[in-house]
């Protein structure tokens, strides 16, 4: 049985929590709640590496997506840093750098390994550079690709090929539109059991005659990280083939990877943008629906919600739900939707 002087102290502290706080109480009570929201958001960028830029613009096209099928979807995705991880070797560098080629080669592919040496051997020009040499050199020799594929540090990002397995299982054509060398790019999905009848590559080809030495590198003007916006032209017959696929999933690690789908008409896209070591996230939050971080980020939530989709559930996935639970806010990621972005990349 409580004793009346701690039946008066209940009252009063009754009394106390029922009394309005003051401002400066108010004031106080903002500034620790603001505060623990920081720390969870740091928390939550420790341990996490996957955040829609804004939760409830993802939500929305998600739901709008419901109820499509398989039937409905097609996939456009980035290939270096995108299928491939974020610090693997891309397709030119690889090339350009290999100890296979010949010395002469590769002291002259030098200058373009380095951004650092010579300012005007950035943007486009830099491509038409490096396929030049290639055909001077007559490099590579077409029969060293495999080895050069298979010798490379060029590794699949967790869950591509279960992604792109998926995908052949489901019917779901997929382009790949890339900067890189249409060669090497078909290499390593042979060699990884990834090179299926539903994807389509978009990218600079080495043209070999009866020789082995490469004579030409097509199209010209090449697919840079510059143009590729040009890719629904370049790509005709694959949007041709699957017009009545209205729904996009587009992939891929630099602004101008949202370029592909530009000219390409369709009713839903959602983009997944893979950060990798970026030290600012915000660009990507403007031009992607959400974002993947680090150089060995994840396609699983992606995978998730795509098997959603072609699967034809309603809703998000539990899988899905769970990587949106540990959603972080990606290096400050803001949501302006602006619709001018940069197309500068440092990948190709």
């Amino acid at each position: 049985r409580a004793q009346p002087g701690a039946v008066a102290s209940n009252n009063a502290i009754a009394m106390m929590l029922a009394k309005p706080p003051s401002n400066f109480e108010a004031a106080i009570i903002g500034a620790m709640a603001a505060i623990s929201a920081l720390l969870v958001l740091r928390a939550r960028r420790q341990v996490c590496d996957w955040s829609p830029s804004a939760p409830f613009h993802w939500e929305r096209k998600r739901a709008a997506m419901a109820d499509l099928t398989a039937n409905d979807v097609m996939v456009i995705t980035d290939f270096d840093a995108t299928i491939t991880t974020g610090d693997s070797e891309q397709c030119h560098d690889l090339v350009g750098g290999s100890r296979l080629l010949s010395n002469d080669f590769r002291k002259d592919f030098a200058p373009l390994l380095d951004w650092t040496t010579d300012a005007n051997i950035d943007g486009v020009p830099w491509w038409d550079a490096a396929h030049k040499l290639m055909v001077k050199h007559g490099m590579p020799p077409r029969q060293l690709i495999p080895r050069l594929v298979r010798e490379a540090k060029m590794v699949p990002r967790p869950g591509a090929l279960e992604l792109l397995k998926s995908l052949e299982q489901h019917n779901v054509p997929v382009l790949i539109v890339s900067a890189g060398l249409s060669d090497v790019i078909e290499e390593f999905l042979r060699q990884h059991g990834a090179l299926s009848e539903n994807v389509v590559i978009c990218s600079n080809r080495l043209n070999y005659d009866a020789d082995v030495a490469p004579k030409s590198v097509t199209p010209d003007p090449p697919i840079t990280s510059f143009t590729k916006e040009y890719a629904y032209s370049s790509a005709s017959s694959f949007f041709a083939e699957h017009k009545h696929r209205r729904a996009i999933i587009q992939l891929g690690d630099s602004l101008s990877d949202v370029d592909p789908a530009k000219k390409v008409p369709y009713d839903h896209l959602i983009s997944i943008g893979f950060l990798n070591e970026r030290p600012d996230g915000r660009k990507h939050g403007d031009a992607f629906d959400a974002v993947v971080c680090g150089n060995a980020g994840s396609v699983h939530p992606v995978a998730d919600l795509i098997e959603d989709i072609v699967s034809a559930k309603a809703g998000v996935s539990a899988a899905f739900k769970r990587a949106l639970s540990r959603s972080r806010d990606v290096g400050g990621l803001s949501r302006s939707r602006s619709p001018s972005m940069s197309s500068s990349s440092s990948s190709k």
